[in-house]
């Protein structure tokens, strides 16, 4: 039987196994996002979106992966929520600020499309 005090370093240990899965799965959907970020106005050819969704495959793979050995590692193979909500509130850290990273400069880079725009 367990206490709460054994169940504290489960949680964290899956937390940064969260953010270890987070990181890699924002490092693989990083190129995708760039790419269809800065080329608005043109349209992506069969194999650039063959190659995006073969990496967010991956990465949803990689997560799976992460997922099932930090659960084996931490809790001995066994499925606890709370285990699993920590897993995936690391995992949503590193995809937040990706996001929110690649949102900042799109909005940089179109004030200063507008900029050059208005000097002209």
């Amino acid at each position: 039987m367990r206490n709460t005090l054994s169940e504290l370093p489960i949680m964290l240990c899956c937390l940064r196994g969260g953010l270890i899965a987070g990181f890699a799965a924002a490092a693989l959907r990083l190129p995708g996002r760039l790419y269809f970020r800065a080329r608005r106005g043109r349209r992506a050819g069969l194999p650039a979106v063959v190659g995006f969704a073969a990496l967010d495959v991956l990465a949803a793979a990689l997560a799976a992966l992460i997922l099932a050995s930090t659960l084996v590692y931490a809790n001995g193979g066994e499925l606890r929520m709370y285990a699993v909500c920590a897993f995936l509130a690391g995992a949503a850290i590193p995809t937040w600020a990706v996001r929110e990273l690649t949102e900042e400069r799109r909005i940089r880079l179109k004030t200063e499309n507008l900029r050059l725009k208005n000097e002209k």
